[in-house]
């Protein structure tokens, strides 16, 4: 039987970790059950017996690297993702409306100011995330860009047009785009007086 996502909705509490052990057997049994295989169908996939995957969400055994490897090609998730629940320390960023860290964008002939919403880094991923306004008196000098990962805009005050892959797409308040960074990407111009967007990428650390 297929489990089911409300199986196991423990979450971790900071101040009592768990050890390798029962991080490992909490994240197996949650990416499986996430993924809708039953252990029988896992095992299959990933060449690892069924009483080895149970033993293992049952902390009864410490797997291999190569079995761990071999689970985590057949979930499609990083190894790393494993050993999740060993962290005793996790960022959280609150940021009031309008506020932010101050930063400045320098490309050539052109220069802006944005707000930081968040940002964070391990050794698998850079998230970040922030407040951006450009001016129409800039038209001509917008950068553009690419990258690894993903990005994620919108539109929150103003009109832009916003080029992607070669495509234009006119965006005003409530319009999103997401797509691959490493498509070229940026805005070609604005055509109100300002335009205001917030924009998330997650890129490969």
């Amino acid at each position: 039987m297929t489990g089911r996502a409300g199986d196991d909705d423990r979450t971790v509490d900071f101040r009592n970790p768990l050890g390798t052990g029962g991080a490992v057997a909490l994240a197996l049994r949650r990416h499986r059950v996430a993924a809708g295989l039953a252990i029988r169908e896992l095992g299959r996939a990933s060449g690892i017996s069924s009483a080895m995957i149970s033993r293992i969400e049952n902390d009864q055994v410490s797997p291999s690297l190569s079995t761990l490897e071999a689970l985590a090609r057949a979930l499609s998730v990083p190894v790393i993702s494993f050993f999740q629940h060993t962290i005793e320390t996790a960022d959280i960023h609150f940021v009031k409306a309008g506020e932010g860290l101050a930063a400045k964008r320098f490309a050539p002939d052109h220069v802006h100011d944005y707000r930081v919403l968040a940002k964070f880094a391990d050794n698998a991923v850079k998230f970040s995330a922030a407040r951006v306004t450009l001016r129409r008196d800039d038209n001509g000098t917008h950068p553009s860009y690419f990258a690894r990962g993903y990005v994620f805009l919108t539109v929150i005050d103003g009109a832009c047009i916003y080029s992607c892959g070669g495509t234009e797409f006119e965006m005003s308040p409530g319009d999103c785009l997401s797509f691959d960074a490493q498509l070229r990407h940026g805005v070609q111009s604005v055509t109100t007086d300002s335009v205001t967007f917030v924009t998330v990428s997650a890129n490969p650390a």
